[in-house]
């Protein structure tokens, strides 16, 4: 979920590649109606496995779970604990994501006026009106002509903004500030469309210098803090917000500020690694060679997906090793949550001391959803997303697919997996799981990644969708949905 939290590792996610007791679990799953998501009891297995169900009781052999199609037992002595439900606002509280953080409003223009610059015409920018204003104010610097080539700058920004071109918007409110240096719109616009874009440490090189000339203006602060929270540096984040909410009450900035300080108070005194892309945060030395092995693990894997997907992220990616207990209270993610990707990668670690395979899966799959947002501008409709995220870690619908086949009708629809699965009934997950694994799978078996890599790019220009499936594909999302059941099907033998 790009600008949200990425779930690797749905319930009993591991199981689905080895264990057979799942797999009766899941094929249940299939033909019974889905848990209610008001409330959830998670009974945690001796084995490290998890069942996720509306409802718990228990006697002196037996622990009693109920989903909608009846209730079922499994003997005591195989039963670590039960946590008993959460409400939902608990379940749906998280860390920042990308979409949280506290920026100054987005860049707009003023009303265009008789006196302003027209810089849009047809739709289309007039590159030789921005000619003609930039000469103006090389000519004649005063302030009313500042000021207009701002407002020119602006129209023409936001024109590729909305055409799905932030970077182009970059580059031109780059060149305006070239030529008007002193005006805090540009300035404040630019350092907005770097965050946006998780070009966090160029957005610090251009506030900086802004906030000393500028030093009653909140929204630099403001902005400052949330690029050095994307980049984990936590203490000058904390800074700049303390700083921006003494030059004016902001209750999205206390909020976030509350937040980054337990963030502070739960991490602890990490270590830090880096590599060629990555900065990778770890809890001790003791933990060292993990960290050294999953640095590896992840540099491979980049390799690998920029193959696959044709992307290459430029921004630095921050990866945080965890305690399993300190990933839980600072994500504050549903129990069935073994990573997320917020623009961090986080994953809990405990018991671990070397690379293993389902780590290493699981770091794929969460730096697919970085991939993803690069190329798609946070654009990506998750079941797409995630689904994206299993076909490159290397999950099959094989073990399942007569089953997924079988059932296709009764899995959640695509445009009820357009938004993130915390969403929906946790009995559910699994089943949006596989059903986003499948579409990819049809995807890529259509015409090898080539399809996928081109709706990945198009999604940046146009969000919608059902709109790109009709476009580019001639299919409604109804046709898309039957073109994947029948294609289990005949993958299958249905």
């Amino acid at each position: 979920m790009i600008g949200e939290p990425h779930e690797a590792e749905p319930p009993g996610k591991r199981s689905m590649r080895s264990s057979r007791s799942f797999r009766i679990h899941f094929t249940a799953l299939l033909v019974l109606a889905a848990v209610s998501s008001a409330s959830a009891d998670v009974i945690y297995l001796k084995n490290g496995r998890k069942i996720v169900a509306r409802s718990t009781r228990e006697d002196l052999k037996e622990v009693y779970y109920e989903v909608d199609g009846g209730e079922f037992g499994i003997p005591k002595s195989l039963v670590e604990k039960v946590e008993k439900s959460r409400t939902p606002e608990a379940l749906a509280r998280r860390r920042l994501s990308p979409s949280d953080l506290p920026l100054s409003a987005p860049p707009a223009t003023e009303p265009v006026s008789p006196e302003s610059p027209q810089v849009i015409r047809d739709d289309a920018v007039d590159e030789a009106e921005l000619a003609r204003l930039e000469d103006v104010v090389r000519r004649d610097p005063a302030t009313g002509n500042r000021h207009r080539l701002a407002q020119g700058y602006h129209q023409a920004a936001i024109y590729w903004t909305k055409r799905g071109d932030p970077e182009k918007a970059i580059e031109l409110y780059r060149r305006g500030i070239e030529l008007a240096p002193d005006d805090l719109s540009l300035t404040l616009a630019l350092g907005y469309q770097l965050i946006r874009q998780d070009h966090n440490r160029e957005a610090v090189e251009i506030l900086i210098p802004a906030e000393t000339e500028f030093p009653k203006t909140p929204d630099i602060p403001m902005l400052l803090g949330s690029a050095y929270y994307s980049i984990e540096e936590l203490d000058r984040a904390i800074a700049e917000w303390r700083k921006a909410l003494a030059l004016g009450d902001n209750a999205r900035l206390k909020e976030a500020l509350e937040q980054a300080e337990k963030e502070r108070g739960l991490a602890g005194n990490y270590l830090e690694l880096r590599s060629q892309h990555f900065a990778l945060r770890f809890e001790g030395q003791g933990s060292a060679g993990l960290a050294r092995d999953s640095l590896a693990t992840l540099e491979g894997a980049f390799v690998e997906l920029e193959r696959d997907l044709d992307v290459y992220p430029r921004e630095t990616i921050v990866v945080l090793l965890y305690p399993d207990q300190t990933f839980r209270d600072i994500t504050r993610s549903p129990s069935w949550t073994g990573a997320l990707n917020d623009g961090k990668i986080r994953v809990p670690v405990s018991g671990l001391s070397s690379m293993t395979y389902d780590l290493a899966r699981t770091l794929k799959h969460e730096l697919t959803h970085s991939f993803v947002r690069q190329v798609t501008l946070g654009r990506c409709p998750v079941w797409f997303n995630e689904g994206l995220a299993e076909l490159e870690e290397g999950a099959t619908t094989a073990s399942l697919g007569t089953t997924l086949a079988r059932n296709y009708a009764e899995l959640p629809t695509f445009p009820s997996l357009e938004k993130p699965f915390t969403s929906l009934a946790p009995a559910a997950v699994p089943l949006a799981y596989a059903k986003s694994l499948a579409a990819l799978e049809y995807l890529r078996d259509m015409n090898d990644r080539a399809e996928i890599q081109r709706l990945l790019k198009l999604m940046a220009n146009r969000p919608e969708i059902e709109s790109l499936l009709q476009n580019e594909m001639r299919m409604s999302y109804a046709d898309f949905d039957q073109a994947v059941g029948a294609y289990l099907a005949r993958r299958y033998g249905m």
